[in-house]
């Protein structure tokens, strides 16, 4: 093994420009795309210095910081202080915030600098290991090629060798097993007769959970729709429903139980934290996320309710990994992270797409440039070979073609990537909302006897593929309310929008009788949701 210089191992101009760009802009300090943290300084001087911008940074009083500053936030410390004095630490910062005045823009490039050669350090020193394979002082085509990466790139080099390791050890049938027919039927045979481990956690409609059995370990369901249809949105508001035990009901203006809290993972390839939390708060209290993220008109009763809200939120075992890029090894090892560590019971992976990881990843793994088509279908089936694995749910989704609106092609090449997605899925629902066409169409069930009084459709779900279920080719509709993601059954259809009265919903721990005055979910696709869910389920 090359020994290295540790003290060579970094990139010291890059921080002294990275500190003058703080100073000169402190927000850039706290902002996630340039923040750092102890673990990118190898020097106790640099370290001094940054947990300084950091705390006056936060502070939030100064526009821009100076080494006076700096040196009145290490006053009270003698070793920080004595440290800064020989160091001319007022030098060092002043000739930095001098450098980089004309420099800030270069900001995410010193960052990512920093932060490349301390992944390299730290792999060295902490892990012990040998990084000369990416990165070797005495190697000027190496020193160049790293020269050239981003810290995200060397990342990414160092997982793969371990991911390399770990294959050696891997059973490439791994999920694979053999047992006797008899073995265990007994017990079997008892769980159906007292009707044990047959639901899991129930979706907001009775209908749905009904259909699929609520959301059961094993089970891998995808929905697909229209941009903008709330495939995320909706997911979100599944995982939020087991890790909550309360939720906010203002028809009855009282907190209802919504049954025992469960843990569970949101992989997030789109939405940010930001964007989560609010569309969390806006479930549980039952105010519009627009309202809460504009503060329009909220009155003293509801921002107390947001209070306790955000109180509760605080303490759900409700893990969210962002990751727009990923590979099927990083969601295995994600979800099994958190089985192992946090006990989770379900996994929503925000929607199945593709990713610039996932092409490299496959390639790698079969030295061929494989089609889209074929690397959806491998990472979809991938998915349920990671839900059966860790015996966990996970709910996905996919997205339609925009081109189905241009040439009202009705086949399965509207759902993007390719129909090959939904081959391994345990369920298949067709989530998209009612449209005018829609509602003259169901006109007489609406008038019918009046029995459906204001819940009137916005949403409809078209099941076409329910392995081992006795429900298919039907259409649940149901009233969602996109701004708090709370949705009540309305009633269900054949694909023919003749009503079904034979099926029952699942009643849950909670029932909600209305989710506010909302109307038809805008979209500019005309969508004929039976002949696209016919085509899927062939």
């Amino acid at each position: 093994m090359i020994q290295i210089n540790f003290n060579q191992q970094v990139d010291k101009k890059a921080i002294f420009l990275l500190f003058g760009c703080y100073c000169l802009n402190p927000r850039l300090a706290l902002d996630e795309k340039y923040a750092t943290n102890t673990n990118d300084y190898p020097e106790n001087f640099h370290k001094m210095i940054w947990g300084a911008i950091i705390n006056i940074a936060k502070k939030r009083t100064a526009e821009k910081i100076t080494p006076i500053d700096i040196e009145n936030e290490i006053s009270q410390f003698d070793t920080a202080l004595s440290l800064w004095k020989n160091n001319d630490g007022w030098g060092y910062i002043e000739s930095a915030i001098d450098m980089s005045s004309d420099k800030i823009s270069n900001v995410g490039k010193y960052y990512d600098d920093v932060r490349k050669y301390s992944i390299i350090r730290n792999a060295t020193e902490s892990l012990k290991m040998d990084t000369s394979f990416i990165y070797d002082e005495n190697d000027d085509e190496k020193l160049e090629h790293f020269n050239q990466l981003t810290s995200i790139e060397v990342l990414n080099e160092i997982n793969n060798k371990f991911m390399d390791f770990k294959s050696k050890w891997k059973n490439v049938f791994g999920d694979n097993y053999s047992f006797r027919a008899g073995e265990g039927i007994v017990e079997r045979l008892n769980e159906h007769k007292n009707q044990q481990n047959v639901y899991g956690y129930p979706f907001q409609s009775g209908y749905l959970t009904t259909v699929y059995r609520g959301m059961r370990p094993k089970k891998y369901i995808l929905r697909s729709s229209v941009s903008g249809g709330g495939k995320s949105r909706s997911s979100l508001a599944d995982g939020c429903n087991m890790v909550s035990d309360r939720i906010y009901d203002w028809n009855k203006k009282e907190w209802i139980p919504t049954g025992e809290s469960q843990p569970v993972l949101f992989i997030s390839t789109e939405l940010e934290k930001e964007e989560i939390q609010d569309i969390i708060l806006a479930h549980v209290s039952g105010v519009d996320q627009d309202r809460i993220e504009e503060w329009s008109d909220i009155t003293p009763e509801e921002e107390s309710i947001l209070d306790e809200s955000a109180k509760y939120i605080e303490n759900y075992n409700y893990y969210i990994e962002y990751m727009p890029d990923f590979t099927i090894d990083l969601i295995s090892e994600t979800i099994e992270k958190y089985v192992l560590n946090y006990g989770i019971v379900a996994c929503f992976f925000d929607y199945i797409n593709d990713s610039p990881s996932l092409y490299e990843y496959y390639y790698n793994k079969t030295h061929t440039r494989l089609r889209t088509d074929q690397i959806l279908f491998l990472f979809s089936a991938a998915l349920k070979s990671v839900c059966n694995k860790f015996n966990v749910y996970l709910g996905s989704a996919t997205q339609l073609n925009d081109n189905y609106k241009e040439d009202n092609n009705k086949d399965a090449g509207a759902l993007k990537g390719s129909k090959a997605i939904i081959e391994k899925a345990d369920g298949g629902i067709l989530a998209l909302p009612v449209t005018h066409k829609d509602l003259k169409r169901l006109k007489p069930i609406l008038e019918s006897d009046g029995s459906f009084g204001s819940l009137i459709p916005n949403m409809s779900y078209y099941i076409f593929k329910n392995r081992g279920g006795k429900w298919k080719t039907i259409i649940i509709w149901t009233k969602l309310n996109m701004g708090t993601m709370r949705e009540v059954d309305c009633f269900v259809t054949d694909y023919n929008y003749e009503l079904i009265t034979d099926i029952e919903k699942t009643l849950i721990d909670f029932r909600l009788d209305d989710v506010g005055d909302v109307g038809i979910i805008e979209t500019d696709i005309d969508v004929s949701g039976s002949d696209l869910a016919m085509q899927l389920s062939k």
